[in-house]
């Protein structure tokens, strides 16, 4: 193990400045971790040394370069660029210059969704591993900003030491390993679901592209005016309240939240009755949070194009320019809505 001067000669250890930070411990950790000096250099000039253990564990494994890669993946070149592509990928720590950097593991999945290629046509296939990388690039965003929230900015707020916070990034990546074999159970019921909403919307024998829903909006009036006089901390915590608690009310009323937009939550609904109870516990639930924010709604009825795990058409737009005509507490929905879910008084 290297000694303090020979930290101190690598530029990785200043008595004056690090004797009381862990500075040495932390070194002497990453050092029976198998790290070298020359590595820790890099990644202190990079101010990345208490996240070079994380990093290695999240992307174990060495940085190819593309003329490696293809050959190992039983690609086309065309096909190897596309799918990296459609997944996202681009340049990490650790590339040889001018590369994307695919580790062994990362190239093998590129070659699994390959097959996709043999069921669906090209363009389609690419398609569905673009919504893959976008959903899995949302979920690994969402990951990174609720460590740096919870874990990283506590531990700099209090003067801890450096290698409690290396300690901490190494273990919260562990909580990975293994993942992605736990949730193969929950995509299927997912998928399984997304079959059975399909059967029920299905406008026709032969028709596979537009499927009947409801669909809705509900916005907060007055959140923009709202949100300018408030810190990051609030307008984050404001935020995670809003998402999770219309994931959580919307499916709860036999809805599915399709995505936010801001301030505004679309949903859907096989049932039209359904997304007038989701509707009216959306605003049951954003009401009253602040004081001159307001929620108001917009549903329509009808046909939609089903595309990319989204929902497109006449119906849609509708339902947008409802939701922008309401007044605050106002649920405005077209006369199909109103036909369609017998169970609800208007």
């Amino acid at each position: 193990m290297p000694t303090a001067d020979e930290y101190q000669r690598a530029g990785l250890y200043d008595p004056a400045v690090d004797a009381t930070n862990g500075r040495i411990e932390l070194l002497d950790w990453l050092s029976d971790l198998g790290f070298t000096i020359p590595e820790m250099q890099q990644a202190s000039a990079a101010a990345a040394l208490s996240a070079m253990a994380g990093d290695r564990r999240l992307v174990p494994g060495e940085r190819m370069s593309r003329a490696d890669a293809i050959p190992r993946s039983g690609l086309s070149p065309e096909d190897f660029d596309a799918y990296s592509t459609a997944f996202g990928f681009v340049p990490i720590q650790g590339a040889p210059d001018g590369e994307i950097g695919y580790t062994a593991a990362e190239v093998g999945s590129l070659s699994a969704v390959s097959l996709l290629a043999s069921m669906f046509s090209p363009d389609e296939a690419r398609s569905l591993v673009r919504v893959m990388g976008s959903s899995l690039a949302r979920i690994g965003e969402a990951a990174v900003s609720l460590f740096l929230a919870d874990i990283e900015s506590p531990h700099v707020l209090s003067g801890a030491k450096e290698i409690h916070l290396a300690q901490s990034v190494y273990d919260a990546v562990g909580l990975l390993d293994g993942l992605a074999a736990h949730l193969d159970p929950v995509l299927r019921r997912l998928v399984l679901q997304a079959v059975e909403r399909t059967r029920r919307t299905s406008i026709d024998l032969t028709e596979r592209f537009q499927y009947r829903y409801a669909v809705g909006f509900v916005d907060l009036v007055g959140f923009t005016a709202m949100s300018s006089h408030m810190d990051a901390r609030e307008l984050s915590a404001f935020m995670g309240r809003f998402e999770g608690e219309a994931h959580d009310v919307a499916t709860s009323a036999g809805a599915r939240v399709v995505k936010l937009i801001g301030d505004e939550v679309m949903f859907v609904a096989t049932d039209a009755a359904d997304a007038c109870r989701a509707a009216i516990a959306l605003m049951d639930a954003f009401n009253g949070e602040y004081v001159g924010v307001a929620p108001r709604g917009g549903m329509a009825y009808g046909s939609v194009v089903l595309r990319g795990g989204d929902y497109y058409g006449s119906v849609v737009n509708l339902a947008s320019r409802l939701v922008d005509e309401a007044v605050p507490l106002e649920l405005l929905v077209t006369d199909e809505l109103a036909s369609a879910a017998v169970d609800c008084d208007f």
